[in-house]
């Protein structure tokens, strides 16, 4: 029997060996998620038909859960080549990528994530800069993130009044929205906002739908506030671009038209995620309330000062910081 099992390890080993010597194209993917996380499924889906797609003449494998690449360095790294594809984004670089960095923020008061993500893949193909500021890398994917919203311990929040006095723990973007109506934003790892939300050292968090369960947000807070939070889209997966250019034309077109399949399917999966996580919340007795219209467009117009700000600092480093913003401005009332 011993003998048995050892030959059969022995072929499929054979087997496995002689597949990845049949590829044309050996190459590896790197992510600092988890093939469990929406994104790292996404991938895997997407890997599986890169690979059929080429009929075999492309083999991706995977190096999950930042093993290989991080999620603030990612496009340096990909670009230095510790993978030939990976997870990059460049909204969490402390500084360049100026304008695939700061133009996520100018989406402020979009509700719908795949309109954000239309948008923003519109203006690539536009504003050659969001790709000349990636030196070093092909981009061949795009994510966008789901509304973030209020998620409060003591009581819900109906009009712009109910946010004086309030500690929230907030993204740099959102602090001074927030003072505008009272409140004080706190900046702090996600990490540490459990605690903080159990104690009462903050009394809310601005954060999705999901976070109620991945991060168990739903055992200490009670009520979930839709006042939306809009979050950007940015480019998300990358070829290294010594190996991009060493790929014939017709494996770059199949990287290329799947572009736009994993874009969508990684937002499919992300709102899977936001709907489990509001279900998780409503088993646990959150309660959620929707704020009016009104209220959304009055919160959503405190945004506009900074963002112009930001728009003109870019105009002065070249770039078309003000049109940018301005495309995006109109394709919001649109």
């Amino acid at each position: 029997m011993r003998v048995i099992k050892t030959s059969i390890i022995a072929i499929a080993m054979a087997t496995a060996s002689l597949s990845a010597f049949a590829a044309d194209f050996n190459l590896t993917y790197a992510s600092p998620y988890t093939e469990a996380h929406p994104y790292g499924a996404a991938d895997a889906e997407w890997i599986a038909r890169i690979e059929e797609e080429s009929e075999g003449r492309v083999k991706i494998t995977p190096f999950w859960g930042g093993t290989l690449i991080s999620s603030r360095e990612g496009v340096d790294e990909l670009g230095a080549g510790v993978a030939d594809i990976g997870y990059i984004a460049p909204i969490y670089a402390r500084s360049g990528y100026d304008m695939n960095r700061l133009s996520p923020g100018m989406f402020y008061g979009y509700t719908d994530p795949e309109k954000v993500l239309n948008v923003y893949m519109e203006l690539w193909d536009k504003f050659p800069v969001f790709a000349e500021e990636l030196d070093g890398v092909h981009v061949v994917g795009y994510n966008v993130g789901t509304p973030m919203h209020l998620l409060l311990r003591n009581a819900p929040v109906n009009t712009l009044d109910d946010l004086k006095g309030l500690r929230i723990r907030s993204a740099v973007d959102f602090i001074i929205p927030l003072q505008t109506f009272g409140a004080e934003g706190v900046a702090m790892p996600m990490t540490e906002t459990y605690p903080a939300l159990e104690k009462g050292v903050v009394d809310g968090v601005i954060a999705p739908y999901e976070a109620l369960k991945s991060l168990s947000f739903a055992e200490v807070v009670k009520y979930y506030s839709e006042l939306p939070h809009s979050r950007g889209a940015y480019p998300s997966r990358a070829v290294n671009q010594a190996v991009w250019d060493g790929l014939p034309d017709d494996i770059k077109k199949i990287f290329d038209d799947n572009s736009e399949w994993l874009s969508l399917r990684t937002l499919e999966l992300a709102q899977k995620a936001e709907d489990a996580g509001k279900a998780y919340g409503e088993e646990k007795g959150v309660q959620f309330n929707a704020v009016s219209d009104d209220v959304m467009a009055e919160y959503a117009a405190t945004f506009s000062p900074a963002l112009e700000g930001v728009a003109k600092e870019l105009d002065a480093m070249g770039k078309p910081g003000s049109e940018v913003l301005g495309e995006i401005r109109a394709a919001y009332q649109n």
